[in-house]
């Protein structure tokens, strides 16, 4: 079994490395856009506002509407009517509708008669009171051309989310490897010693006992070594999870032919420090979401004011008997029909209530803008101090991981010299380990709060 392990040991080390290719952040982010389902998804948001910005448009269009209705019964025409309109509400107070009616026979209603050459009518109807200055139809045309706005926020929103989620992804992966590759050089280094020992022992300089202890060693770093890979293989499945099908890049990747970018913490954007961020807090996308949602209300309450006023429409119509001699000769103010509506709750509690609550949904978009803010300016605070706190922890400890490093090839040199003892070796191979590990986590922390950062303030991942 020890022969088998160490053959095996061996063949990792003396083989030749396979066909190694990197795949850069910015290549794999390009590819997250191209493929994420979440991506797709995102996109779809100002697809889906572009629609209803349509569909609130419909509510301007005009109208052609036509009906006719003919009873003829022993002998005898009831009544023949033949009723069409064109109507257009413009995107202002006033509405305009064309009429063409022809209505014949013996009992139709006098009032509607119009014999065979039918009765032209082509009018206005204007609100003089509520719905003057907005109403429903504007408000909503004016909402939905503000969630257009929302639309491209929110998608922005969406896409740095999984922007973040991926350069986390991304970095697990870059840490991973770089931490594999510290315990991989640890194995070559125990597995050496191993060996120097082992040949010593058989030419009469070294106990037994060095023998087991340099095994165990080995050992364990090989243990070590089978963790972290695990990690490694862990980080490559995340990375490509998001894929159904079997694709080149994927299987690749999962095949271990593809590793990460040397220069991944160059690719992130740099740090921003929390005064210059602090400057530019109002062109948040969220803040401007609260904003925009604001200015959605402020539309509704004006509608809302606006209901508080009575009811009072006018409509004027010209008419014209016929098209024989022509539409402007015919057309005159002696021909006419007008009409007036009016109404008016006498409490106006419905209203006044409707209003009431409106302002409060003003009061409570400003609080939670205040709220948001307010948060944005404490994480900002947080990530300033976190990553000066960070970076100087991370640059003590690999400034201490090197120092170590340097002991244990002092020591090691001591050993094979007969000037020191394999307890010391591992005891200095262990302190360099674990401050090799430490200065690893915490360069992955100072990452991890940039990361954190260009996810809070939705800034480009990459320089």
């Amino acid at each position: 079994m020890k022969k088998l392990i160490t053959l095996f040991t061996l063949f990792l080390f003396i083989a030749p490395p396979a066909f190694s290719q990197e795949l850069t952040l910015t290549e794999y982010l390009n590819w997250v856009l191209e493929e994420h389902p979440l991506a797709q998804k995102a996109k779809l948001n100002p697809q889906m506002r572009n629609a209803q910005y349509l569909q609130v448009k419909g509510l301007f269009d005009p109208v052609l509407e036509s009906k006719f209705k003919n009873k003829f019964f022993k002998g005898t025409e009831y009544y023949s009517t033949s009723e069409t309109s064109v109507s257009y509400n413009t995107p202002y107070a006033i509405g305009l509708i064309g009429h063409f009616d022809v209505n014949a026979g013996n009992y139709v209603n006098p009032a509607d008669y119009t014999s065979n050459a039918g009765l032209l009518a082509l009018g206005v109807s204007v609100p003089l009171l509520k719905g003057l200055v907005i109403d429903e139809r504007r408000m909503a045309k004016k909402r939905a051309e503000i969630l257009l706005e929302a639309g491209n926020l929110e998608q922005q929103l969406a896409i740095n989310e999984l922007l973040a989620q991926s350069v986390q992804l991304y970095s697990d992966w870059y840490f991973a490897v770089q931490k594999n590759e510290v315990i991989d050089s640890l194995v070559k280094t125990s597995e050496r010693r191993f060996i120097g020992v082992r040949d010593r022992y058989r030419g009469g300089d070294r106990s037994a006992m060095d023998t087991l202890e340099a095994y165990v060693q080995n050992q364990n770093r090989l243990l070590q070594f089978q963790e972290s890979k695990l990690e490694v293989i862990k980080a490559r499945i995340a990375l490509v999870a998001f894929l159904d099908s079997p694709d080149e890049n994927r299987i690749a990747i999962l095949n271990e032919t593809i590793s990460p970018s040397v220069n991944f913490k160059n690719e992130l954007a740099p740090f921003r420090s929390g005064q210059t961020l602090q400057a530019q807090l109002d062109l948040h996308p969220e803040l401007a979401l609260y904003a925009n949602k604001g200015e959605s209300l402020h539309i509704e309450e004006k509608w809302k004011t606006e209901k508080l006023k009575p009811k009072l429409n006018v409509e004027y119509h010209f008419l014209n008997k016929d098209f024989s001699e022509g539409l402007p000769s015919y057309f005159s103010t002696n021909n006419y029909k007008w009409g007036a509506e009016f109404s008016m709750p006498l409490f106006l509690r419905e209203a006044r209530g409707d209003l009431k609550m409106q302002r409060i949904k003003i009061q409570e978009n400003d609080l939670n803008t205040e709220w948001k803010r307010n948060q944005l300016d404490q994480k900002t605070l947080a990530l300033s101090v976190a990553y000066t706190n960070t970076l100087s922890q991370q640059q003590l400890a690999e400034s201490n991981a090197k120092l170590y490093q340097r002991l244990l090839q002092a020591e090691n040199s001591k050993l094979f010299n007969g000037e020191s003892t394999l307890f010391l070796v591992n005891q200095r191979e262990n302190t360099y380990f674990e401050n090799a590990i430490k200065a690893i986590e915490l360069d992955r922390k100072v990452q991890q709060v940039k990361i954190e950062q260009s996810a809070l303030w939705v800034l480009n991942f990459l320089n």
